[in-house]
C-alpha cells in the first residue's frame, strides 16, 4: 500500500513517532537492521531448537533476572492457547460439555441476537 498526499493518517502517539524517526535518522542503518533482527530472533528463540533456547534463557537470567522458566510443555500450552484460542476452546468444550449444553447456548445466542436487532 502506498500513501499519497491526500490520505488521512491518524497517529495517537505523535511525540513517540517523531522521536523514533529522529533516532532512525541519526543511527547507522546497520545498527537499525541489527536491532530488528535481534528482536525477531529473541522473539522466535523460544520456538527454536534447544541450543537457541538455552542462549535466550541465559540472556534472560542475566539481564532480566529470570531464574526459573515454566517447563517446556507449559510454555507450549501457553503458546497454543494464545495463538489458537478457537482450537483450545473446541477441545475444552468437547471434553466438558454435551450436546444439550451446546443447544442451550445456541438458543441463548439466537435469542440475544434477535433481541438485539429488534
Amino acid at each position: 500500500m502506498t500513501l499519497v498526499g491526500t490520505d488521512t493518517v491518524t497517529v495517537s502517539e505523535l511525540d513517540f513517532l517523531k522521536y523514533a524517526a529522529s533516532v532512525i535518522d541519526t543511527t547507522s542503518p546497520r545498527i537499525v537492521q541489527n536491532y530488528f533482527v535481534w528482536h525477531l530472533m529473541m522473539d522466535q528463540a523460544g520456538h527454536m531448537p534447544r541450543n537457541f533456547r538455552v542462549i535466550k534463557e541465559q540472556f534472560e537470567e542475566v539481564f532480566l533476572d529470570v531464574r526459573i522458566l515454566p517447563p517446556r510443555p507449559v510454555r507450549c500450552g501457553y503458546y497454543v492457547n494464545n495463538n489458537m484460542p478457537f482450537v483450545t476452546s473446541k477441545l475444552y468444550i468437547k471434553s466438558y460439555f454435551d450436546d444439550s449444553a451446546r443447544n442451550q447456548v445456541l438458543k441463548i445466542i439466537y435469542i440475544e441476537y434477535f433481541y438485539f436487532i429488534l
